[in-house]
């Protein structure tokens, strides 16, 4: 038995093909788009990491500080009751006075 396509026969087999190489490509396209947008980071820590965390990170990665002052320090921010404030969450914002105007 033949299907028509756009005026083009196809058999059984050649439907089937077509129909999983359809479904291949948009898994592969899924697949990409997931990786490219997965920060592995937010992998580390259940709750994600503040942005004192991920400097500490980065200069542990970096060399900087060595793996006791790395511990010492994480333990350190995670006790502090403000520092799981995650980066991009009002990281950089300036408070101004409600009384002075500059």
């Amino acid at each position: 038995m033949q299907m028509y396509l756009y005026g083009f026969a196809l058999s059984n087999s050649e439907m089937l093909l077509a129909t999983f190489s359809f479904v291949l490509l948009c898994g592969a396209v899924i697949g990409g788009v997931k990786v490219i947008l997965h920060d592995p980071l937010d992998d580390l820590l259940p709750g994600g990491r503040s942005c004192e965390e991920d400097m500490l990170f980065r200069r542990f990665a970096d060399g900087e500080i060595d793996d006791d002052e790395y511990r010492h320090h994480r333990e350190a921010l995670r006790g502090s009751p403000g520092a799981r404030t995650p980066c991009g969450a009002g990281a950089g914002k300036v408070k101004q006075s409600a009384g002075r105007r500059p």
